[in-house]
C-alpha cells in the first residue's frame, strides 16, 4: 500500500516533475522567509506571546497545506479503483432520433458508459482517457501541471482545500509584509509602491540596494500568486455551483447542472460532513457517490418539452 501511494506521488510524464518542485520550493521560501526575515523584523527578535500565535497559526496552516496537497496527490483517480464491466452497459441517456449534431453525439458519449480504446476497458460516464496520465480518470475535471496528475472524482476535495489554504497562507503572508514594511521604512511613499509593484525595475534606477530586491521580488510575487489562487478558487467554485466539470463547462454540457441546491454541489465533492474538511485533511468525509452513476435531468425529443431526473 505504502509503495502505491509513493509511485502515485510521481507522475507518469517526468517532465511534469519541475513544477512539482517549483511549488515546493516556494512553499519552503515563505516558510523560510518568514520564520527569518519577516517575523523577527517585526518584533525585533523579542520572542512575545503574539510571536508564538503567529508561529501556532503558521504551522496550522503548513499542516493543511501540505496535508491536502500529499492527499490530492497520493489519491488514485484512475478507473483502477472500480470494476468495469466486461460488456457495454445499454445507455441511459439517448441522442435524437432525427439530429445528427455533434453537440448531441458528444453528450451522448460522455453521459453514458463507453468504450476507451487506449485503456481497452469500458468506462463509466463523465470519465475521460488522460493522455499525460495514460489512463482514464472517474469524473475527470482538469489535469493540473503544478501537481502533475488529474483532477478527478476522488481528489477535488484535497485539491480545493489546497487552493483555499494556499490562498489563505499568501494572504497572511501578505499582512506580514504590510507590517515589515511599515516596521522598516516607518510609513509608506512611492518609493515603497513601486519596490512592491514593479521591483526589478526600482533595482534599475537604484531605488532599492540587492537585499531589498529580493525582499521586494518575494513581497510582490505573493501578491500576484495570491491573486492567480484567488481566481483559481472563484472558478472552480462557480464550477461546483453548477454541477459540471471543466471539460463539461467548455463543451457546454449542462445535463448534470442547475438541478441541486447549493448544499448538495457541495456534498457531492466536499461529502456530507463538508462544513468540517476545510479544517483538518484527516476528517473522513467521502464524496457523495460511486464515481460512476451521477444524477442528470434529460430533455425528452420531439414535441414533448417534459424533463425527468435519471440516474446514470
Amino acid at each position: 500500500m505504502v509503495n502505491r501511494k509513493v509511485k502515485l506521488l510521481i507522475p507518469k510524464d517526468r517532465g511534469e516533475l519541475i513544477p512539482i518542485f517549483f511549488v515546493l520550493f516556494l512553499i519552503c521560501v515563505y516558510v523560510i522567509f518568514e520564520l527569518y526575515v519577516i517575523l523577527p523584523a517585526i518584533y525585533n527578535n523579542i520572542f512575545t506571546y503574539k510571536e508564538i500565535c503567529h508561529l501556532i497559526f503558521g504551522l496550522y496552516i503548513i499542516f493543511n497545506l501540505i496535508g491536502n496537497l500529499f492527499l490530492c496527490m497520493a489519491s488514485d483517480t484512475s478507473i483502477d479503483t472500480i470494476i468495469c464491466p466486461v460488456l457495454l452497459p445499454s445507455p441511459n441517456i439517448t441522442a435524437s432520433q432525427s439530429s445528427t449534431n455533434t453537440h448531441q453525439e458528444m453528450i451522448y458519449q460522455h453521459c453514458n458508459w463507453h468504450y476507451c480504446h487506449r485503456c481497452e476497458v469500458n468506462v463509466p460516464p463523465r470519465s475521460q482517457h488522460c493522455h499525460l496520465c495514460k489512463k482514464c480518470i472517474l469524473k475527470r475535471d482538469h489535469h493540473c501541471s503544478f501537481l502533475g496528475r488529474c483532477i478527478g472524482f476522488r481528489n477535488i476535495r484535497y485539491y480545493m482545500c489546497f487552493l483555499i489554504w494556499t490562498w489563505i497562507g499568501l494572504f497572511y503572508c501578505n499582512i506580514l509584509h504590510v507590517d515589515y514594511t511599515y516596521e522598516l521604512v516607518g510609513t509608506f511613499s512611492w518609493r515603497v509602491i513601486v519596490a512592491c509593484l514593479f521591483p526589478f525595475g526600482a533595482w534599475l534606477f537604484r531605488v532599492l540596494d540587492h537585499f531589498s530586491l529580493l525582499l521586494s521580488f518575494i513581497c510582490s510575487t505573493s501578491i500576484v500568486l495570491s491573486l492567480y489562487i484567488l481566481f483559481l478558487i472563484i472558478q472552480q467554485m462557480y464550477l461546483i455551483m453548477n454541477g459540471q466539470t471543466w471539460h463539461e463547462h467548455g463543451k457546454n454540457i449542462q445535463i448534470y447542472s442547475g438541478q441541486k441546491d447549493l448544499q448538495s454541489n457541495l456534498e457531492i465533492i466536499f461529502g456530507r460532513r463538508w462544513y468540517c474538511v476545510l479544517f483538518s485533511p484527516l476528517i473522513s468525509s467521502p464524496a457523495y457517490g460511486d464515481g460512476m452513476t451521477f444524477d442528470s435531468t434529460t430533455n425528452e425529443p420531439s414535441n414533448s418539452r417534459t424533463s425527468e431526473n435519471k440516474r446514470i
